[in-house]
């Protein structure tokens, strides 16, 4: 399920997720998405639900939307766009799209780390840069770490953990997204059955791992190994 997480200088307002109604975002009080400031429209965008896509539309804001610094009327949202009202940063977050859909069994899907600086700031939750180092390339250590399978017949066989996000599990059994970070390594529920961590299941959200955490993810158990 994708969700909008908003933030105002650098500190969290609100985490809200997308169910299947339009989202109004705005000053107002009846807005659905409440953004208190004056330099904010009563009735700024709005975020609507198309199939399985989300559309952002400014809705004639007086001071426009931006989305990964763009001015936008109309814009088909991406895991990891930010979106840009005013003071407010609106983080666009869709796990299923780290991801496949295709087959049942218990598979391995990796994203590339060649994504867009305004994307791996996002989902590394860094500092917006300032105007004149948006076309750098981000630079950043991020934990290293692995999973090996800790039971069961494919015990000891080793996932490294090499990209950004990788994706794990399988369709109707429960997936999974794995998120490195400088500050660690985390797991997040995708669809399905969440995540276990140490017999617990895990919340929504993030959840940070340890070493020696056991994660169990569509009915394979794993080992976690940093470094």
């Amino acid at each position: 399920m994708a969700k909008l997480v908003v933030s105002r200088d650098g500190h969290l307002v609100e985490s809200r997720f997308i169910g299947e109604a339009r989202i109004i975002i705005g000053r107002a009080e009846s807005a659905d998405l409440r953004l208190d400031d004056a330099t904010v429209s009563k009735q700024h965008a709005a975020v609507e639900v198309v199939g399985n896509d989300h559309i952002l539309r400014d809705l004639g804001s007086a001071n426009g939307t931006l989305v990964n610094g763009q001015r936008v009327e109309r814009h088909l949202l991406q895991h990891g766009d930010v979106v840009a009202i005013r003071d407010y940063e609106i983080r666009y977050v869709d796990h299923k799209s780290v991801v496949s859909g295709a087959g049942d069994r218990t598979m391995v899907f990796q994203t590339t780390d060649a994504i867009p600086e305004s994307v791996a700031r996002a989902a590394l939750d860094l500092p917006a840069p300032a105007p004149a180092t948006v076309a750098r390339a981000a630079s950043v250590s991020l934990q290293a770490g692995s999973l090996r399978i800790a039971f069961g017949p494919r015990e000891g066989k080793k996932t490294a953990l090499e990209h950004t996000v990788t994706g794990m599990g399988a369709a109707g059994r429960g997936r999974a997204a794995m998120l490195r970070r400088p500050s660690g390594i985390f797991v997040a529920r995708v669809d399905g059955p969440a995540p276990k961590v140490n017999d617990k299941p895990i919340g929504e959200g993030w959840q940070a791992l340890a070493e020696g955490d056991i994660v169990e993810i569509a009915g394979e158990r794993y080992l976690l190994r940093l470094g």
